[in-house]
């Protein structure tokens, strides 16, 4: 492992952190290969490979509290051990959210927030860089972390309403997806209707297309962040080409279908802190800065829903039978689409000129590299 070291605050207690953490999770990615209950503590190299197994568990958890937005978790991580924040992952080791069950090959904490656009995540993780001795090794990884994003690309209008744009292959396959529902027949019935759930199987060619993008958005295998899909971008992308087609669905169930497995879907796999916004109300946090209440921080609807599912297997809640209203932080069965694209395009505008304001203060200082690439 490239986080070889043995993190000093570790010592004292890696019997209780190997204790706490045997978890299913981590017995999955591989960090319990033996009864680490069997560990002699009068061994000595029994006691180093405990140690070095709890050096790999906390770092896995650290990781997977960044992903998931668990700002308590990684304020602990790093306030027991800063060098944390510069800690190398094996290139094997697997991070799944257990929010949005993603499954990514784990990077530097930094710059696994940066490709994902967490914000605060960024905002909180960045001042813990400097607690460490500023060499030229830790001046570089932030550099190259921050280095990571990749920025939209804006389309300036006179009438000075920016547009994000929507990259070719988002705008042509959220369009392939949009003519399959408009052709759907259900023949097995209406969802929603009588006894016919929300979540009941549609037509065999709109079925292969849901199938296509759960397969894309959640594919079971651990991928690549550079590899994946823009999940917000990607929703932007989906609700533009949705609005410009939504005449020609011809009916309200192709509609509201769309919408929930759809659109839904799409929600379902946005990182934690745009999620809270959903929960709240986009349109209010974004259009009136509305603070995010306790019930959205916990990442629950209006009335109690949950945002995510429980579990990776799961076929019910959002994305199966209903999806978060527009403005409200509501379960709903199908929604207007005006102002969450206006909202949409304001909140990542924000979070690019936010981002762009954090790199600018660490040019400003002296003796700093580029951050260009």
């Amino acid at each position: 492992m490239a986080l070889n070291r043995h993190f000093s605050k570790l010592n004292d207690r890696a019997y209780d952190v190997l204790k706490k953490s045997q978890s299913d999770y981590l017995k999955t990615n591989g960090f319990f290969s033996a009864d680490i209950y069997s560990i002699s503590s009068d061994a000595p190299s029994q006691v180093r490979a405990a140690i070095e197994i709890a050096n790999r568990v906390t770092f896995a958890i650290f990781l997977q509290a960044v992903m998931d937005d668990d700002i308590e978790t990684v304020k602990k991580c790093l306030d027991a051990e800063p060098d944390l924040i510069s800690g190398l992952p094996d290139k094997n080791l697997v991070i799944e959210s257990k929010l949005t069950w993603q499954k990514f090959y784990a990077e530097t904490a930094l710059t696994m927030a940066v490709k994902r656009k967490q914000i605060k995540m960024i905002e909180l993780l960045l001042p813990y860089y400097d607690k460490l001795e500023q060499t030229d090794d830790v001046i570089k990884a932030k550099t190259e972390a921050l280095s990571a994003w990749v920025f939209y690309e804006i389309q300036k209008y006179a009438e000075g309403e920016d547009k994000i744009v929507i990259p070719q292959e988002y705008a042509a396959y959220a369009q392939s997806l949009i003519d399959v529902f408009k052709e759907e027949s259900f023949p097995h019935g209406i969802p929603g209707n009588a006894d016919f759930p929300m979540h009941g199987a549609l037509s065999e060619k709109t079925e292969n297309a849901i199938e296509s993008l759960f397969n894309i958005v959640l594919p079971k295998k651990a991928v690549k962040l550079d590899d994946y899909i823009d999940p917000e971008l990607f929703l932007l992308a989906l609700c533009k080409v949705y609005r410009e087609n939504i005449r020609t669905f011809y009916n309200f169930e192709r509609l509201n279908v769309f919408c929930i497995r759809m659109i839904g879907l799409a929600q379902s796999i946005l990182s934690p802190e745009t999620a809270k916004m959903f929960c709240e109300g986009l349109y209010f946090v974004v259009e009136e800065n509305r603070k995010i209440c306790d019930r959205a921080e916990s990442l629950k609807l209006l009335n109690g829903e949950a945002f995510y599912h429980g579990t990776r297997d799961i076929h019910s809640g959002l994305a199966f039978e209903y999806l978060c209203g527009a403005g409200s932080g509501s379960a709903v069965d199908c929604t207007g689409l005006g102002r969450p694209i206006g909202s949409l395009e304001k909140l990542y505008q924000h979070k690019q000129q936010v981002f762009g304001n954090i790199t600018q203060q660490l040019l400003q200082q002296p003796d700093r590299p580029s951050l260009n690439k």
